[in-house]
């Protein structure tokens, strides 16, 4: 086992401790801390979905939502997706029920509208790292949600002759309804291309050389300032289902500027990574295992004063 496993496993431990001893006063204080908050600064991770049921990494999801890639011999929808024995037009199909599963087709998530019940007449901003518009469904303002991942569903061209950015809807539905169910392999002629010089499509997502990033950083300005505003007010940095798949995006930064500004508090809500460092524990709020019931609770908590 590397060091970096027995870390994790530290962490599981200290989140199952966390459940076994009861959690209500730690769901009463964060949702103090929430009342009495100048600014919410919500940072929304992984988690926060998986505990609705869009979960990359459940064979049981997979099982329920893509038998076929489970009978395939896959674990997850991660591993599934991240396959390098793919072929172009297999990566291409899979892809397409992703999107259409994740960004279209699943319903809102309970635990956004718990969330959006109790910050909904607050001064908050959210930062996502999800690509799957659950803010947006639940009824988050628009402005108010900072998304630098961008969505799975846009496209852009991958040369790219033009800043265009598409919504792929009708696309990924083309595309899934003639692939092949068993290998999801597309059809050749179904590959997305760019309507203006015909080369391929591909998703308007950070990670790639040709990213086009108009869509996604038209509020970063506004959500920069709003953090380096909220520096000397009673901020509470609330992190949701953020873990150590990319801990750059919130994890780190928050625990981070909680730190940095002396009447911020930390809200850590992870089913298996809620510990927050010593040094801002008087500050801080440790909530595990179901994050959805952990939010559903504070709701009730919320609606009865």
């Amino acid at each position: 086992m590397t060091r970096y496993q027995e870390r994790m496993d530290e962490h599981r431990r200290y989140a199952r401790e966390l459940v076994s001893g009861g959690q209500d006063e730690a769901l009463e204080k964060a949702l103090d801390m929430i009342r009495n908050a100048d600014r919410i600064v919500i940072g929304g991770g992984a988690g926060l979905s998986a505990c609705g049921g869009l979960n990359y990494m459940s064979l049981e999801v997979l099982k329920k939502e893509f038998p076929a890639l489970a009978r395939r011999g896959y674990h997850t929808l991660w591993e599934a997706l991240w396959d390098d024995r793919r072929t172009k037009q297999q990566k291409i199909g899979m892809m397409a029920a992703e999107v259409l599963w994740a960004c279209y087709d699943f319903p809102v998530i309970r635990a956004y509208q718990d969330l959006l019940r109790m910050v909904e007449d607050k001064d908050y901003f959210v930062l996502t790292s999800n690509i799957d518009r659950q803010f947006h469904k639940a009824g988050f303002e628009e402005e108010r949600i900072f998304e630098p991942q961008c969505s799975a569903s846009d496209l852009q061209c991958q040369t790219p002759c033009c800043r265009d950015i598409w919504d792929g809807e009708s696309v990924w539905r083309k595309i899934a309804a003639n692939m092949d169910r068993e290998t999801y392999a597309c059809l050749e002629e179904d590959i997305p291309r760019c309507d203006r010089c015909h080369a391929p499509a591909v998703q308007n997502m950070r990670g790639i050389k040709s990213f086009i990033p108009d869509k996604v950083m038209w509020n970063r300005i506004e959500f920069e300032q709003y953090i380096k505003e909220a520096s000397d007010l009673r901020t509470v940095f609330l992190e949701l289902g953020a873990g150590f798949n990319s801990p750059g995006v919130i994890r780190h930064p928050f625990q981070r500027l909680a730190y940095r500004y002396p009447k911020a508090a930390l809200i850590r809500m992870n089913q298996e990574f809620p510990k927050v460092p010593e040094k801002i524990k008087d500050r801080s709020v440790e909530i595990a295992g179901d994050m959805g019931e952990a939010l559903a609770q504070m709701r009730r908590l919320y609606e009865r004063k």
